[in-house]
């Protein structure tokens, strides 16, 4: 027997809908903004970890080249950039 699924209040679902849905986002943001260096960088090794012990070959070496060169692409656009609002 398939018990019956109780109602929804439309007055929830539309707070629901209406809800702030990009506070998440802003609060990590402003936390990991606040965070030190040291956090960082110790948050990112976690990562690493994380991934290697899920996947023991990443990153391989095809991986390794297309995010050397996305690294070298971004440098250059900083480059060009370089002298926006300079004076």
């Amino acid at each position: 027997m398939v018990a019956a699924v109780p109602r929804l209040d439309p007055s929830e679902l539309r707070a629901y809908a209406a809800r702030d849905w990009a506070a998440p986002e802003r609060l990590a943001r402003a936390e990991r903004a606040a965070q030190s260096v040291e956090e960082k960088v110790r948050i990112a090794i976690e990562l690493y970890d994380s991934a290697r012990a899920t996947r023991p070959g990443w990153p391989d070496e095809v991986t390794r080249r297309a995010d050397f060169e996305d690294h070298l692409r971004l440098k250059a656009l900083l480059d060009q950039a370089a002298h926006v609002g300079a004076r």
